[in-house]
């Protein structure tokens, strides 16, 4: 008798893809998640690994539905705004209207700056500005502040009446057309090497 032989079927191995996860891992400039995961998704593709972008993707889309934003328009102020001077032998009245609060009735806002406060600004911008090395060079609002006040920065900013002060001269240094004032704290002395006093 003859040995009967019975196959049997053997199951055939493959291995299925794998997710790439080295890429998940590399730094990136992204600065929120969801620009990390573009930048995740485009290096995918550019690595011709479409299973671990077509997974980045599916991530992204799901990600973008937890998105939620509420857009909402302010009930804005639509009264007098601005600033006006009144100029005195000794001093300058800034007048201004403001709201203590959102829904308050604005009020005007009146601040005196004196003649010599005026000058000990001006002086400090024209020893700042002799001192300088560029022509086109900003003057720092904190150097000035240290010289007007005789402090440190920080402990002028944090004294309110002072840094509003300092701000209001500064505006009414702009105002005269004398400086430009940059609200990021800049200024720069306009078509003069040296402010006249007040």
């Amino acid at each position: 008798m003859k040995p009967t032989i019975i196959y049997t079927k053997q199951p055939i191995q493959t291995e299925e893809p794998k997710l790439d996860r080295t890429l998940l891992k590399k730094k990136g400039s992204s600065k929120t998640f969801g620009g990390w995961l573009v930048s995740s998704y485009q290096n995918a593709r550019k690595d011709k690994n479409f299973l671990t972008a077509q997974f980045i993707e599916e991530i992204h889309k799901k990600y973008q539905t937890f998105q939620t934003s509420e857009k909402f328009k302010a009930k804005q102020w639509r009264g007098k705004s601005g600033v006006s001077y009144l100029t005195y032998p000794d001093y300058v009245v800034a007048e201004r209207y403001r709201r203590s609060d959102i829904g308050g009735e604005p009020k005007k806002v009146s601040l005196n700056l004196l003649k010599e406060e005026i000058n000990r600004v001006i002086w400090s911008i024209n020893k700042l500005n002799e001192d300088k090395d560029k022509e086109k060079e900003m003057i720092e609002t904190s150097q000035i502040a240290e010289l007007v006040y005789s402090k440190g920065w920080k402990q002028v900013f944090s004294t309110r009446k002072q840094h509003i002060l300092l701000v209001e001269i500064l505006n009414y240094l702009e105002f005269r057309q004398d400086i430009h004032y940059s609200r990021r704290g800049k200024i720069k002395v306009l078509g003069q090497k040296k402010i006249s006093d007040f």
